[in-house]
């Protein structure tokens, strides 16, 4: 049995804003005295900023954009993108922190690989439930 909960758009808003103010409170933080291996900070970014696109994703599920899911799963890599590059600008007025290209490049792919992902469940979701409606379709003969 299939459990459909509906949580409203404004707290999808707020929990995804909420994520956003996180990545924001880190970025403000001097990060010179911990030892990150060369590369993980790409992976870290990949990770965050997939999440966050993930978030927003599930945010504009229930909005009205378009008439086609795509435009939503492009829009939500848009936002999580530009949010990338105003966290990247963010940085440069942090001690310690600088203003690295890569880490965009990263945020946005992690924002892409969210997106083909959410794009794929969503595929996923509907293709099962087309198949349970037909299961469900008498027929007569």
């Amino acid at each position: 049995m299939r459990v459909n909960i509906k949580i409203p758009w404004l707290i999808k808003c707020i929990l995804t804003l909420a994520y956003a103010y996180l990545i924001f409170a880190a970025s403000s933080k001097d990060t010179s005295s911990i030892a990150i291996p060369r590369y993980v900070d790409k992976l870290i970014h990949f990770v965050e900023f997939g999440f966050l696109c993930l978030m927003t994703c599930w945010s504009l599920s229930s909005a009205q954009v378009g008439s086609k899911e795509i435009y939503k799963i492009i829009l939500a890599i848009g936002i999580t993108s530009l949010y990338g590059i105003s966290d990247e600008f963010h940085q440069s007025f942090t001690p310690h922190r600088s203003v690295d290209v890569l880490d965009w490049l990263a945020d946005t792919a992690g924002a892409v690989a969210a997106g083909f992902l959410w794009q794929m469940s969503v595929y996923k979701l509907q293709t099962n439930e087309k198949s349970l409606a037909m299961d469900k379709t008498p027929i007569n003969m």
